[in-house]
């Protein structure tokens, strides 16, 4: 459970780290389902995956482990639908950088209100490309600017047009694996590169409040400047579904 110093610091920088930390029972699951998806799909590129539980059911349960649940409710209120899950797994050596963004230029959730949670499976120094972000970018709850990134080494094809006039300001998010932290729509945040020799690989949960509405017809155009589909399984995880959204399972009753 977040203390209120945890949910001030989310409310003001945009993003807190739990200090809940996962059972070894579930990291080991977490671990289980990431080297069978890894094996099915090693032909493939797995630095950036979206859409993950649709891809692998297997991913879906671990957005419902309550100890996370509990959390988000406390940053967004009781009615919840999970929406979205990514896989990112920097390899050790040449792990592709998440450019700087905002999480909110990809989506089409109206009102755009939306938490992230970023669930490490591997530790997360700052060595291997820890998530990094702009404390307080969040605060006036509007879209920067983005530039189209024409390039194969990057896990994201935008990135923030002005953002190397604060990126001095950056904090790093360090976890041990079965850690989390939870960060605001709005927030300017991006990975470097991971050039260690070890590979960093977590999950991110994406969950709304039920008073907003996933608009699968708007999210037609979105798709047409990043590249992949936003077609996404909703799933009413806690409370009522107040904004008429295409449920695909409530997990409430």
């Amino acid at each position: 459970m977040l203390s209120d110093s945890q949910i001030a610091t989310y409310k003001t920088e945009g993003l807190t780290k739990s200090s809940t930390c996962l059972s070894e029972d579930k990291i080991k699951e977490l671990n289980k389902a990431l080297e069978k998806y890894l094996e099915e799909h090693k032909d493939e590129n797995t630095e950036f995956v979206s859409g993950l539980y649709e891809r692998d059911s297997d991913f879906l349960k671990f957005a419902l482990y309550p100890e996370i649940v509990c959390e988000v409710k406390q940053l967004i209120g009781e009615d919840i639908i999970l929406w979205g899950s990514s896989l990112f797994c920097k390899k050790e050596k040449n792990g592709k950088e998440t450019p700087w963004h905002q999480d909110g230029e990809y989506w089409p959730i109206k009102p755009l209100e939306s938490v992230t949670v970023w669930l490490s499976i591997d530790e997360v120094t700052e060595e291997n490309g820890p998530l990094q972000y702009i404390p307080g970018s969040h605060l006036d709850k509007k879209l920067a600017e983005h530039n189209t990134l024409n390039s194969t080494n990057v896990t994201l094809n935008q990135t923030l047009k002005n953002i190397d006039e604060i990126k001095d300001q950056a904090k790093s998010v360090i976890l041990k694996p079965g850690m989390f932290s939870m960060h605001d729509v709005y927030l300017f945040h991006g990975s470097r590169a991971n050039n260690s020799g070890k590979r960093r690989a977590g999950l991110t949960y994406r969950y709304m409040p039920a008073t907003s509405f996933y608009d699968h017809v708007g999210a037609k155009i979105i798709e047409d400047k990043i590249g992949y589909s936003l077609q996404r399984q909703l799933h009413l995880i806690s409370g009522v579904d107040k904004s008429s959204n295409k449920i695909y399972q409530d997990h409430t009753k």
